[in-house]
């Protein structure tokens, strides 16, 4: 269909034509001009479009199925808890094995924290859905660099909070402090840089991580965390591997003097 050009009326034009009238206009006539706003509840008095709903159903249908989908099965169910969690174990070295790959080179630690957690990974089969219900938000990977001091607030944050998971690492908390700290097996060394993997939101300095706000970025991923946890369990499925996860130790709390 062909229109006329002397029949289009740019926005830009409307704009100006609106101003000229109302210049022209008593006070009165200029409130009757000026749109009004009224919030209406939507309850169940109002149906559905018809034609909408006919538009969305095979959308609908096929997000529903792909959600349905089991990528692998879980031997116990996982659930959070503060200190160390058997979720939170299994999330974090989710996050840095995909990491890994994505990142061509070995991280050495990974960390997430407990409110990024919300749901648990349930018995048995384990669909897709149930990741997208663990882990609902849509942040994606960052590798930092972390010099001594950036790192040691980690673990002394870590060792306040109580409430985050980490990977390829342990920490002898006590009074709230850790005291001792071992990467990959190794003890901490203050003079070392050490690799992270973490979701944007916590490398921006989210989840009072502030300082990590100023570590060195390495690499920015496309990836969502949760892919990354998907990922991983289609990998552990594919080599015919249980999901599974224990308090292992990671955090170990001395008791306060």
């Amino acid at each position: 269909m062909h229109t006329s050009r002397n029949t289009i009326l740019y926005p830009g034009l409307l704009w100006a034509l609106f101003m000229m009238l109302m210049l022209q206009c008593t006070t009165s006539q200029r409130a009757r001009l000026v749109p009004s706003y009224q919030l209406m509840p939507i309850d169940i008095s109002y149906l559905p479009d018809s034609l909408a709903e006919a538009t969305i159903q095979p959308y609908r249908e096929q997000l529903l199925m792909s959600m349905d989908q089991v990528i692998g099965i879980s031997k116990k169910r996982l659930t959070e808890a503060p200190v160390e969690s058997p979720l939170g174990n299994f999330v974090a070295d989710a996050i840095l094995v995909q990491a890994g790959d994505y990142y061509s080179q070995k991280i050495d630690l990974s960390v997430i924290n407990n409110g990024g957690l919300r749901a648990p990974i349930p018995q048995g089969p384990v669909k897709l859905s149930h990741i997208y219900e663990l882990m609902p938000f849509e942040n994606t990977l960052y590798i930092l660099e972390l010099n001594g001091a950036q790192t040691r607030a980690l673990f002394d944050l870590l060792a306040r909070d109580q409430r985050m998971a980490i990977a390829n690492s342990v920490a002898i908390v006590q009074n709230r402090r850790a005291t001792k700290i071992f990467i990959d097996g190794a003890p901490f060394v203050d003079q070392k840089t050490y690799t992270l993997a973490v979701s944007d939101y916590l490398a921006q300095g989210g989840g009072g991580m502030d300082f990590l706000s100023e570590a060195k970025v390495l690499a920015t991923k496309d990836v969502k965390i949760r892919d990354l946890i998907i990922e991983y369990i289609k990998r552990l499925e594919a080599d015919g591997i249980e999901i599974d996860a224990e308090i292992e130790g990671r955090v170990k709390l001395i008791p306060e003097q």
